[in-house]
Order: structure tokens, then sequence, then C-alpha cells
């Protein structure tokens, strides 16, 4: 393993705005960071599969009212976000270092505002579906944690994940209600969803690829 990830691993344990998930370990209800009082009446936002949380960042910035917070199950990812959050003073950003499957045992209830999936692995293989972040167990997921009318958003360069997250959400009763191919080049979908472009998008576009957007609500 390279000393520069070792070191990040070390280093990450100490950050006071990332919480790592243990198994078997069952907090009390509203013993998380996010749940602290400072943040009473603030709308948390997910970024699921945040990597190093380059749009948590970029949201929280421009949103200081909002409470964001980026998931991912890569300690060494996080901490390149959580140690600039912390640099650049941003209080209004918190990371959870757990697999996704796990969410409902963090939040409440309709305690979350919006979710972001921004680049997801695809699972291209047919045995792998089951873990797109967009199969029915995890729509499931986002339906129980959402308010009402909150929106899910979608950015991917995988044709393969963007047709079968359009299918999985109609099949699942979801209504889509914003669609893009080309985010950078038809104008459409969300502003933060173009304007916030992170290392792996930029690559992604450097190599010819489209960036696709999706919205949509999962409230039955």
């Amino acid at each position: 393993m390279p000393k520069n990830k070792l070191k990040k691993y070390s280093r990450v344990r100490q950050l006071p705005n990332v919480t790592f998930a243990g198994f078997g370990v069952s907090p009390p209800p509203g013993s998380y960071p996010w749940d602290a009082e400072r943040f009473t009446g603030m709308e948390r936002v997910l970024e699921l599969g945040c990597g190093k949380g380059e749009h948590t960042l970029a949201f929280a910035a421009a949103n200081p009212g909002r409470l964001y917070v980026g998931v991912d199950g890569k300690s060494h990812r996080i901490c390149v976000g959580a140690e600039k959050a912390m640099t650049r003073g941003h209080g209004n950003v918190l990371f959870l270092h757990t697999r996704i499957e796990r969410l409902r045992e963090f939040f409440g209830e309709h305690s979350i505002h919006e979710i972001w999936l921004t680049f997801p692995d695809p699972y291209p293989k047919t045995q792998t579906v089951k873990f797109r972040l967009t199969a029915t167990p995890f729509l499931e997921a986002y339906a129980h944690l959402l308010v009402p009318g909150a929106t899910v958003h979608l950015k991917t360069d995988n044709n393969l994940f963007y047709d079968y997250t359009r299918e999985s959400v109609e099949r699942w009763g979801g209504r889509i209600i914003d669609v893009s191919d080309n985010i950078h080049a038809d104008g459409s979908g969300s502003l933060d969803a173009s304007e916030v472009v992170s290392a792996y998008e930029s690559a992604a576009r450097s190599r010819g690829e489209a960036i696709k957007y999706m919205a949509f609500r999962l409230n039955r």
C-alpha cells in the first residue's frame, strides 16, 4: 500500500468532522454529529459515494445554511475532503465512513432534504446489478430518509447506469422530473450539477464522454 495512502488512513481517524461506522455498534438516536444542536433547523443533504467530497465542499460553500454530509466507504478519499473542509472553515460539512447499504442506521425517517449520486460505480456485470445505487433496495432507503417532495440527483458518464436508473425509478413508482444527456452541451439540468466539476468528471470530459444528469422523486 502506498505510504501516502497509509498516512491518510492514520490522519482521517483524528479528524473531528469524520464519523466511522462500527459494525455491531448502535448509538442511541440523535447521538451522531449531524444531530448536534448547532445544526438544528438546517436542511440536510447527502452526497453518496462522495470520494474526495468535491461536490459536497462546493455545495457547502455556496449554501452555508445547509448541512452537507459526504458518505463513502474509502477513508483515504474522505480524508482529502475532510481536511479541505477544515482548512476552508466549512462548519457545515461532515463525512461518514460506511457502506451506503447501512444509511438507515445513521439518519432518521424523513430527515434528509436532498441526495446526490455523483458518478457511482455502474457495476456493469449482471451479477452485480444489486449493488447499483439506484437498485430497488437503495431507492427504498432513499424514500425512507427523504422528506416528502425531496429530490435525488444523479450525475454519471455511464450510459448503462443512466438508462438503468430511468427504468429502475419508473418501475419503483418514482417520478423523473429532469433529465439531460449532456449537461455541458444542452444547458439543461440543475445549475449545481453543471457548475461543479470534479477531477473524475474533468477526466471523463477530456475523453469525450458526455456528462448526464437526472433528477427524480420517490414519494408515492
